[in-house]
Formats: C-alpha cells, sequence, structure tokens
C-alpha cells in the first residue's frame, strides 16, 4: 500500500562535498556503492549515512582525447602510427557512445556499477571494468580495494553490469556485445583469475545501451541503439529473438512480473531516448517455466505495446518493486511508479496480448541527469540529487510498526 499511495519518507546522504552522484546500485540495505561525476567509487551506509568506502578518480571525467599524427611528424614507424589510429577511432567511438546515453546533458564520470556481496565492478569512459572488494584496512575501518580488470574488455565501452546470484558478471557492450565472466573467486579471495576470458559472448544487431536479467524464467534483455529489445539466454548467453520497438535508440530495459499469481506471467519493459514506453508479454512454457525462445513475444501485429503518458525525454532507468508494479526514471527529472494491470474484462474488445498499465505518480524533485535508480521493495534508491543519494522509504507503516 505504501508503493500505491506514495507513502515514503525521503532522505539525502551525502557523499562528497565536491563530487556529484552519477550511477548507484543496492543489493541489499543499507549498503549502497555509486560512481561519481569525477570517476569516484564508493561505498556508502545508508542507514548511518556515511561513505564507508571509496577509490578516489579511477575512471576518466570525460572520454580521453586521443590525438593523431601531426604535420612534420614522422611517419616510418607503421606500428606507432596504427596504434594512433587506433586510438583515434576508440576515441571517436566512446565519444558517440557518451552522445547515445546521455544526448545533451551527460554529467561525466562512471559509467555502469554493480554490487555482489562485497565485490563490486564498475566501468567508465576510458573503457574496460575494474572491480573492487570491499574489505577492512589494517586499523579496521572500511576499505574499497582494486582486485584487478578484465583485459578481455580493454578496448569497450561497457553500459551496463549485472552480478547474477552465482556469481557471473554480465557485461554489455557499445560494441553490440553481452560477455559473462565467472567472477566467483573473488569472493573468497581478492584476486582475479589472471586475464578472464567470457564463458559467454553473444553480439547483438546494434550496441548495447542497457541490460537486465530475470533469472526466474532464464533470461536476460538488452536495449539497443537500432530500437530494440533483444533477448538472450541466461543458460548460453546466445541471443534468440528480438523485436524492433522504436524508430530511435532503445535507452533502457526491464523484465518485470505482472502480477503475485503463481502462474509465471511476464513482460518486458523498454524505453526510449524519445521518452516513449513500451510493455510487451512473454510467452512462458507452463512446464519449463522459462521463455519460449522459438516465440517468445506475446504480441500480434496489431498489439498495443505503448504505455501512456511518455516522458518528455530519454527513459534512463527502469527498476521493478515488487511483482505487478515498476519505475521509470525520464531525463525529464521524473520518476514513475507504474502499475500493471491487465483486467481485459473491463473491455470486452480488449486485445488479448495487450498489457496495460497505469501510472500512479510522479516523484519529482530529481535532476535532469536523474540516470539509476533501484530498489529492494521497502527502499528505493537513486540518484539525481547532485552531490547526494537519493533515498525513499516504504517500510514505514503508519503506526511506526515494523514490517
Amino acid at each position: 500500500q505504501n508503493w500505491k499511495m506514495a507513502k515514503c519518507p525521503t532522505t539525502f546522504v551525502s557523499i562528497s562535498k565536491e563530487d556529484w552522484v552519477r550511477r548507484v546500485d543496492m543489493e541489499r540495505y543499507p549498503r549502497v556503492v555509486c560512481g561519481s561525476a569525477r570517476g569516484s567509487v564508493y561505498v556508502v551506509d545508508l542507514e548511518e549515512g556515511k561513505v564507508e568506502g571509496m577509490a578516489e578518480a579511477v575512471h576518466s571525467v570525460q572520454v580521453p582525447e586521443a590525438k593523431g599524427l601531426k604535420s612534420g611528424d614522422s611517419d616510418d614507424d607503421n606500428a606507432q602510427r596504427r596504434r594512433i589510429a587506433r586510438r583515434v577511432r576508440g576515441a571517436k567511438k566512446a565519444k558517440q557512445a557518451m552522445e547515445k546515453l546521455y544526448g545533451k546533458l551527460d554529467g561525466g564520470g562512471v559509467v555502469a556499477i554493480s554490487i555482489h556481496k562485497d565485490v563490486v565492478a564498475s566501468s567508465g569512459r576510458e573503457g574496460g571494468v575494474k572491480l573492487w572488494k570491499i574489505g577492512q584496512s589494517e586499523d579496521g575501518v572500511c576499505a574499497l580495494k582494486s582486485i584487478g580488470s578484465i583485459p578481455d574488455l580493454k578496448l569497450t565501452i561497457v553500459t551496463s553490469l549485472k552480478f547474477d546470484s552465482g556469481g557471473l558478471l554480465w557485461a554489455s557492450g557499445y560494441d553490440g556485445t553481452v560477455r559473462a565472466y565467472d567472477v566467483s573467486t573473488c569472493l573468497t579471495s581478492s584476486k582475479l583469475p589472471p586475464s578472464p576470458k567470457p564463458l559467454f559472448r553473444t553480439d547483438f544487431t546494434d550496441s548495447v545501451l542497457d541490460m537486465k536479467l530475470c533469472e526466474d524464467i532464464g533470461c536476460g534483455v538488452c536495449a539497443t541503439v537500432d530500437g530494440t529489445a533483444a533477448l538472450f539466454s541466461l543458460r548460453d548467453g546466445q541471443f534468440f529473438m528480438g523485436i524492433k520497438l522504436f524508430e530511435v535508440a532503445a535507452r533502457s530495459v526491464l523484465i518485470v512480473k505482472d502480477n503475485d499469481s503463481e502462474d509465471k506471467e511476464y513482460s518486458v519493459v523498454c524505453g526510449g531516448v524519445d521518452g516513449t514506453l513500451h510493455r510487451i508479454g512473454l510467452n512462458i512454457g507452463a512446464i519449463s517455466g522459462t521463455v519460449n525462445e522459438e516465440n517468445p513475444f506475446d504480441v500480434t501485429a496489431t498489439t498495443e505495446t505503448v504505455v501512456k503518458p511518455k516522458h518528455t525525454g530519454p527513459v534512463m532507468c527502469l527498476a521493478s518493486p515488487s511483482n505487478g508494479m515498476f519505475l521509470s526514471g525520464g531525463q525529464d527529472g521524473a520518476l514513475r511508479v507504474w502499475d500493471c494491470y491487465n483486467d481485459c474484462a473491463a473491455n470486452s474488445n480488449a486485445d488479448s496480448q495487450h498489457r496495460p498499465c497505469k501510472c500512479l505518480y510522479a516523484l519529482t524533485g530529481y535532476k535532469m541527469w536523474l540516470g539509476s535508480a533501484c530498489t529492494d521493495f521497502n527502499y528505493l534508491v537513486s540518484d539525481g540529487g547532485e552531490n547526494s543519494i537519493i533515498v525513499r522509504d516504504y517500510s514505514v507503516l503508519e503506526n511506526n510498526a515494523e514490517w
């Protein structure tokens, strides 16, 4: 009821007087990790309202400049020329990625961040992924220690990072790939296996801007620059079907459970850079309980998939607090809470594939650089608050009792 009635006291947890929050992720309250505009990585205790540990300026603030050969420079060294050419091409590609991800409202800094137990993964504009271990220093203070990077991703702009429950790290890239790495050894030691290779790799039709996993139905989904929501298997990492939803780039994506029933009813929600949202039902096998890979989307040529009203800026993030609900965060500075309802009886002419949604309310006050939001049902955590993490507490009852 608190979610449906917008009963959520709000607090702001500052990370720094001179740095701004750009990306956040939370596995379990009260610990959250965030990436900043200055390229730093923070571990924050929301209950105590303090920074537990940080790695300062470990990612680029903006795409590093790469200069080509100047007139008069010697071009005798062909290997040098090739290295410079690669750096120039890489810088151009990285700038293009930032334009697709953030448009004209790019606040700089960390691109993606994720936490699993005491391991953190982060990516930046310089390319690649860095891994960190949350531990204690010699004097007993919480510390964030580097445990290495993934060489295989060194030249890739990684747009999204997600850990699954088994310790696999899934990374989506602007190069149009999704790769999965086994970093589970980092949970028991402070070392990354030397030069880890991807267990899975799949290529999509265009650059990937966002990615989500849904282990309950064995499926992941990507949002790509060509306007497609593309599904892939968590069993072998392979792409199996996509659906084109936009004439512009698909910016954010989510798999949401439609209701609390025992039946497995799921949908894909996808947001575009034009502010439009689409919701498409998934066909789940009654026996297998997983997505029907040969016919995954429960739509026809006439099914209405658009969710209204649209955002007035790109849909930057999507999350689900509970079954039958999802959140959409836009560059218009609003975080909307949606109710998934499927009452076809209310309209006898309704398309059985149509998955209507109702916007319950909009949470406002976010800055236009709102870029990420996460929730564990009781708490909604997001950036968009300048130098503070915004925390909305949905766990409080009117009589101040605990759940």
